[in-house]
C-alpha cells in the first residue's frame, strides 16, 4: 500500500542508531528522502546512510547540536540543498541523565532542558514556517512515558519533554489552520543495546508491563510511519503511547 511518502523528504533527528535508525530505513523503504541528524556517532551514521541508498532514494547526513539554534539553521541550509524543503520532521533526538535531583550539582540539568525542550523550539522555529507557507507539513517529536507519569530518576528530562508536549499541543492548534500536523510519541521503556539491567533487575522491569517484555525499535516506527502518513491527515495535538501497557492513561 502506497502511503504518501515517495519524493517527500523527512528529517529524523538522533537517526545513527535504534530508534531513529529503525525509523529512518523504514522510510527509506516507503521512498522518502532521508536527511539524517547525529551529533558524534558518525561511523553509525554512515552505515545507516548506505542502508537507506540501497532503496534508491536520497540521503542527506546532518550533523549538529538541537540544542544550539546556530546548529539548527546549518542543518536547514544543508538539508534544502541536498534533499530539497523538509515535508517531515521526526525528532528522536534526546538526552537524560539517570539520578535523583538532589544528585544533581546546580546547572548540571541545563543541557537535558537545552536538549528535550529548547532543541524542539529550536527545530520548529527554524523549520515549519516553510511548512506553513506551503499549507503542509508534520512533526512528531518522541519522548519518554515519564513525561507524563514522572520518575524520580528521570526528574529533568521528564519535566523537560512535559513542556514539550504541552508545547506541540499548542503549536498544533497555531498549524492547523495551514494544514500542519503536531504529536507526540510516547514511549516505555526500549531496548535499543545500552540498557545495562543485571538479570534479578530485568526481572523487576519486566513486571511492571503487561506484555511480559521491552519494547525494541521496531515497535516504535510502526506508529510514526501511520502519523507521518496521508492516513493520519485528521490527528493532531496528541499524545500516542507505545508503553507495551506500562502505563494506561486516559
Amino acid at each position: 500500500m502506497d502511503i504518501g511518502f515517495k519524493g517527500k523528504n523527512i528529517l529524523i533527528t538522533g537517526a545513527a542508531k535504534g530508534i531513529g535508525r529503525g525509523i529512518a530505513l523504514a522510510a527509506a523503504a516507503e521512498g522518502a528522502n532521508i536527511g539524517l541528524h547525529y551529533r558524534e556517532s558518525e561511523a553509525a551514521v554512515l552505515q545507516v546512510a548506505k542502508e537507506i541508498s540501497d532503496y534508491g532514494v536520497k540521503v542527506a547526513l546532518i550533523k549538529g547540536d538541537i540544542a544550539r539554534l546556530k546548529d539548527v539553521k546549518q542543518m536547514k541550509d544543508t538539508l534544502d540543498h541536498d534533499l530539497g524543503s523538509v515535508n517531515f520532521i521526526v525528532n528522536n533526538a534526546g538526552w537524560a541523565q539517570v539520578k535523583s535531583f538532589f544528585k544533581y550539582e546546580p546547572e548540571e540539568w541545563k543541557r537535558e532542558v537545552d536538549i528535550c525542550f529548547y532543541g524542539v523550539l529550536n527545530l520548529v522555529h527554524t523549520f515549519m514556517p516553510e511548512m506553513i507557507s506551503k499549507n503542509q507539513g508534520k512533526f512528531i517529536n518522541i519522548v519518554g512515558d515519564s513525561a507524563r507519569t514522572g520518575d524520580r530518576n528521570l526528574i529533568v528530562s521528564a519535566a523537560a519533554r512535559s513542556g514539550a508536549i504541552s508545547f506541540l499541543k499548542s503549536l498544533a492548534i497555531d498549524g492547523g489552520r495551514n494544514n500542519v500536523q503536531c504529536n507526540t510519541v510516547s514511549l516505555g521503556l526500549i531496548d535499543q543495546g545500552e540498557l545495562g539491567f543485571s538479570e534479578v533487575e530485568l526481572e523487576k522491569v519486566l513486571k511492571q508491563y503487561p506484555l511480559k517484555r521491552i519494547g525494541k525499535a521496531d515497535d516504535v516506527k510502526g506508529m510514526v510511519l501511520f502519523l507521518l502518513s496521508d492516513s493520519a491527515d485528521w490527528i493532531t495535538g496528541q499524545v500516542i503511547s507505545i508503553t507495551g501497557g506500562h502505563s494506561m492513561l486516559g
